[in-house]
């Protein structure tokens, strides 16, 4: 991989293979993922992601592959690469009796910051993580929401490039969800690269810059939400709704071969169209053309979820 190109990639997977005595967790993953990324890796529980993040902070060897983050291979220098790493755990431990803040010195401690830089640091951490009221409390009387939050600015402390969490949204109220995207959005605005997991679809719509479909060890599909449901449209799904009887719609959709699946209830329907934009355009005039009273006509995209079936193999989630 040449070194101009991966001047901008902060995670770097070749290859990767990680076994289990006869089980086969991961099988040939490749992703490179650049730099200001919130990358998302979706698959059913058993897919492989836990397995892949570890292997990327260092903590699994692989069987076979390589992995860099931020330019360091983390085979080869896995203490200089968790330098560049923050890690959340699915299920991670908390010192209860610790307050916040000692929390969080704690480990500044532990990944040896000088100790000048420690007390803003502590600073920032809790004020990025919402935590300013939360600080003198001790661990045990914060809610789930406060503790996830606790768990993300810990794995901060040390200013890492790179942030890796493993099914973060997992237990979270809907309100705590919702805080935990603008705390990561926050996280991302300042530069940080992040790779988050999940096993359910709605955790990661909407706020992921990209994502990665991983089954059975593998990645099926890689890219922008975006381009990935476009490219899975085959044929635009459009809907309609009109004033009066339902023969001039009959009538002109059944002129066009581009047209498909006809769905008609009472004033409303809809149709699956494989021609242009011009073609559709025409469509339409002819439509107001017979006098037919058009109230909406309009494309119905595909929803991520559609996206995700149609490229899974539809194991359940």
């Amino acid at each position: 991989m040449r070194a101009d190109r991966s001047a901008n990639l902060m995670i770097e997977i070749e290859n990767l293979r990680k076994e289990y005595d006869d089980v086969v967790a991961v099988d040939q993953f490749s992703l490179t993922i650049p730099r200001g990324e919130i990358y998302g890796l979706i698959g059913p529980n058993g897919a492989g992601k836990t397995t892949t993040m570890r292997v990327v902070c260092g903590l699994l060897e692989p069987t076979e592959g390589q992995i860099r983050v931020s330019g360091v291979d983390v085979l080869r220098d896995p203490e200089r690469a968790r330098e560049h790493i923050g890690y959340l755990s699915d299920f991670f431990s908390l010192y209860e009796d610790l307050k916040v803040w000692e929390y969080l010195d704690y480990f500044a401690h532990a990944y040896k910051m000088a100790e000048s830089e420690i007390p803003a640091r502590i600073d920032r951490v809790i004020a990025d993580a919402g935590l300013e009221v939360k600080r003198d409390t001790v661990i045990h009387g914060l809610s789930r929401g406060m503790k996830q939050r606790l768990g993300i600015a810990r794995a901060m402390i040390h200013s890492p490039q790179v942030l890796v969490l493993d099914e973060p949204a997992s237990g979270l109220d809907p309100r705590a969800r919702i805080e935990l995207r603008r705390l990561l959005r926050s996280v991302r605005d300042q530069g940080t690269t992040i790779l988050i997991s999940s096993h359910i679809l709605t955790e990661l719509e909407g706020f992921c810059t990209s994502i990665g479909i991983m089954e059975r060890g593998r990645l099926v599909r890689s890219g922008d939400i975006g381009d990935m449901i476009s490219a899975g449209e085959r044929l635009r799904r459009m809907r309609l709704r009109w004033l009066g009887e339902s023969g001039a719609v009959v009538s002109v959709l059944a002129q066009h071969s581009e047209v498909s699946g006809v769905e008609l209830n009472a004033n409303e329907g809809g149709f699956n169209f494989a021609g242009t934009e011009e073609e559709l355009s025409q469509m339409l005039r002819e439509l107001v053309a017979s006098g037919m009273r058009v109230v909406s006509f309009y494309e119905v995209k595909q929803t991520f979820e559609e996206m995700y079936m149609n490229v899974s193999s539809h194991e359940v989630m």
